[in-house]
Parts: C-alpha cells; structure tokens; sequence
C-alpha cells in the first residue's frame, strides 16, 4: 500500500491510497471465491466453477467491485493508523483506479495542536478583600429572611419593601388579556412588576384602585413576545399593605441563623463566608483568563464536524431541559421567534470555543506529562469515602468503574488547572494574602452548608444568605404575561470534550 497524505483546511485530510498489485490480486481472489460460492453455474458444483467461466457469466467488472469493497475499508483503517489519524466525519471516497486498486479519501480528522510559546503567558493574580458594608449586607438580609409581615400602625401609601397584595386585570380593547390575578402578594421593588404598574400601586391607600394604560414597542425584548405592538388597559387595586418587621441585631438573632454564640462569631463567619466566595472567583477568573490567552496563540483548527456535534447535543440537552418543565423546543423557539437553524447558528461560536480550549488544554496536559496514576485515583477514593458516614459503602461506590472514571477526569482537571495557574502566575498563585491561605485549605469547591437549630429545624447559614439573596414574595405564571417580562431561559450546558467527540465518531 502508498499513501500520500495533504492537508486541508479545517483540520481535513486527503488521502491518496493506492493498493500494491499483490493486496489487490488476493483481495480479488478472495472476492472471486466468495461469489463463486453463491452464483450458479450449470453443470458445477457451487464454488468450483473456473473464474474465466465466471467473469464471461457476470462480468469482471462484478468481482473487481467486490475486491473494492473489501480493500478499500481495509486499507483506509490501515492509512489511519499508520499516519496516526482519527477522524471525526464521515469520509468522502473517490475510485479513480480500478486494478490495481487507487482511491482518494477526504476526511475530517482530530485537529493537530501546536501550544507555540505558551510559557510566556503571564496573568497577574488577584487580590480580594471583604469590607464592613458587604458583612452589613449580608446580615440585613439574613435579617430579612427572619422578619415577619406585620400591617402598619395607620393606613399609608406603599414603599419600596413593602408587601403589597394585589387585583390585576389586563384588557385588550373591551376584552380581557388574560385571566386576572386576584390577592397576589408582590414585594415592591423586589418583585418584577412593570414600572408602570408599581408607580399605580405606590399611590394608593388600602381598598382603592387605579385605571391606566401600557404600550409595549414592537422591538421590546424585555417584554414577552405576546405583548409586543400591543397597548393594554390595565386595573389594579390594592388590597392590603404590610411591612418588614426585622429581628434585634444581638446575639439572640446569631444564634437564631445558626450555630452561632454571638454577633462578632456570625460577622467572623460572614467574613470568612465572603472571603472564600471572592477567593474562588478570582481564581476562576485567572484560570479562564488563562485559558482564553493559551488558546488565542495556539495554533488549532477545530473541525466542523465537531462543532455541528457539540450544537446537536446543546440543543437536545435543551430539548430535554425544557420537556421536563413541561415544555418544548418547538414552543421555546417560537417565544423566541427563533428558528432551529437561528439557534445553531447562535450555540456555534460558544461550541466551538469550547471545543478549541478543550483540545488546548488536552495537548497541554500531554505536553506537561501531566496524568493521573492508579495511586492517585486510590488515595482519593480513600479521601472521599472516609469524609462520609459508611467509609466501606462509599469505597464500594466510588470504585464501580463509572466512579472512577468521573473521579479520575475531576483529578486530571484539577492537576492540569493547577500547574496552567503555577506557569502563568510563575508560582505565585491565583490569588495573594490571606485570600490564597484560605484557598489552600479549600481542597475541594465551596459547597452551600444547612445548620440545624436546637428545634430541629432547617436554618440558612451566613454561606447561604452571601449567595443568595432573600427571596421576594412573587405572582403565578399568569402574573408573567399581564405584569411582567418572562422569557424561557436557555440552560448552560457542560461541552462534550472533543476527545469524546472523536471517539463517538470511530
């Protein structure tokens, strides 16, 4: 066999594949024998009929087909392995020789990387620090999130806070939009009422109303879809008005929220809360920028195939997403006026990006020699299963060969992450001061944490209330449409590496 190999383009290969007269005679002969076997010449048994008999009966042109066939697989996956070639498409194959046999074959293979000079990238570390009036936040709203709703001393307009309860009706000319709301609690200012409707409700006392009209612009994408171009006639009457009433700021609030004696031990905790957040942002925010400066002076083609792979898979991981909240791809498109072509074309550039730092950052870990050993899977299996309350159960678990392949692709990132971060920082880390001894402590992702009370019950932590903030008193999914903006949000999905990709493709 002689094969020529030319690049093209988008990491595609033509393969020029020429058979030796040998390999094509005995793929000829094999060819001959297997149809001799199954054709039926008068007056001989199958498979003893001479091959003039059976070229003059079918013609030569029949058996040299089936030569082909057989060869030119062969002899392809041959090409492949010999020039170290994966391909990651469905090849495209031109005969141009019949005996012996020749052939040409376009394919789209996994790219060559070539990091070029990437010890030169540099990003500074970062450093982060918690101030007082970010500890004060966080405890007003863990203060919030303990308060209870109490109705004003005298009667009063609405403020920013308040918790307001509501009839809503929407018209379109003289007929209703919608159904209307009826006693729907909102939280003005924190609720995601229109504008125009909060500044009715801010005029009014208990038991009045107000009539007004909203024209929504055709081009408004805040709003939903079915409101654009629409002017809608809206009545609103107040119901009821009630304001926060917070705890005491003392150690009694401290040791309501959970397992603390005091209000400096919460503020401490909240520091340290906040610290360790800011800490692991920053560092994320170091390695992506990283990434993104090895990548940019790489030198990497990623194939289409690849990236049409990846957007398929996005988009039936939506399609799945969006069935199991009783939705549909068809029905988010249309919300969107989107079609199926303007949601890939959209998903490409993200996929492809990905795809083009997973294989930067593949070919780094080759270069770096950097891989995860036996030993290193062992000592973390150990790790994580003397963490739980039944280290045997675990260790049974966590060593299924589904466990260890996840627990050996955590540590492969985790290895590969950490030396990126020691070259482009030169060893001074991601981030500095107190903030990195912190992160060092950290082995593995900060996760939200439950305290329990003394009464058993289930208590958000300073980790909880600095990642989340209190959450408002909000309307039925009517409320969407006649109050609000509400779109479908599109799920961010983890990319398939292309290494998998390549391997669902052989």
């Amino acid at each position: 066999m002689k094969v020529t190999v030319e690049r093209l383009p988008q990491s595609a290969v033509r393969l020029d594949i020429a058979a030796d007269p040998e390999e094509f005679e005995r793929a000829f002969e094999r060819a001959f024998r297997r149809i001799n076997q199954q054709v039926a010449i008068p007056g001989f048994r199958p498979g003893r009929a001479p091959r003039a008999l059976v070229e003059r009966r079918l013609g030569r042109e029949v058996i040299v087909h089936e030569a082909h066939h057989e060869l030119m697989d062969q002899l392809y996956r041959k090409a492949l392995e010999q020039e170290d070639l994966t391909p990651v498409s469905e090849p495209v194959v031109e005969v141009y020789q019949d005996e012996p046999l020749a052939f040409r074959v376009e394919v789209q293979v996994y790219p060559r990387v070539e990091l070029n000079d990437y010890r030169s990238v540099r990003v500074e570390p970062r450093e982060v620090s918690v101030t007082d009036d970010e500890i004060d936040q966080v405890i007003e709203d863990l203060r919030k999130s303990q308060s209870v709703w109490v109705e004003p001393e005298q009667p009063r307009h609405p403020t920013s806070g308040d918790q307001v309860t509501i009839d809503l009706q929407a018209f379109e000319g003289d007929e209703p939009f919608q159904s209307p709301l009826e006693g729907m609690p909102f939280v003005l200012g924190e609720s995601s009422l229109f504008p125009q409707i909060e500044e009715a409700i801010r005029n009014l006392l208990p038991g009045e109303s107000a009539e007004f009209d909203i024209a929504f612009a055709e081009d408004d994408e805040r709003v939903n879809p079915d409101l654009r171009g629409k002017t809608l006639h809206y009545k609103v009457t107040l119901r009821e008005v009630k304001e926060r009433e917070l705890p005491e700021l003392d150690d009694e609030f401290a040791r309501s929220v959970g397992d603390f004696q005091t209000l400096d031990e919460l503020r401490q905790r909240i520091r340290d809360d906040l610290l360790r957040q800011k800490a692991l942002a920053a560092r994320s925010e170091v390695l992506n920028e990283a990434v993104e400066k090895v990548t940019e002076q790489a030198t990497v083609e990623v194939p289409p195939a690849l990236v049409e792979r990846q957007v398929e898979l996005q988009i039936e991981r939506l399609r799945e997403d969006l069935r199991q909240q009783g939705s549909s791809l068809e029905e988010y498109l249309r919300l969107s006026q989107k079609s199926l072509e303007d949601l890939k074309a959209e998903l490409r550039p993200g996929a492809e990006q990905r795809l083009r730092q997973s294989l930067v950052l593949e070919t780094f870990a080759k270069i770096e020699g950097i891989e995860v050993s036996e030993e290193d899977l062992v000592q973390e299996i150990e790790r994580l299963s003397s963490a739980s309350e039944n280290p045997e159960q675990m260790r049974s678990i966590y060593g299924s060969p589904y466990f260890r392949d996840l627990i050996g692709d955590e540590l492969q990132t985790r290895k590969v992450t950490e030396r990126l971060i020691e070259i482009v920082t030169e060893g001074r880390g991601a981030v500095l001061g107190e903030a990195a001894r912190l992160l060092e402590a950290e082995e593995t992702a900060v996760e939200v944490e439950e305290v329990e009370g003394e009464d058993g019950e289930t208590r958000p932590t300073a980790d909880m209330i600095a990642s989340v903030p209190a959450e408002p008193a909000d309307a039925s999914e009517e409320e969407e449409t006649v109050a609000s903006a509400g779109e479908p949000e599109e799920e961010t999905e983890e990319p398939v590496t292309a290494r998998e990709e390549a391997r669902e493709t052989q």
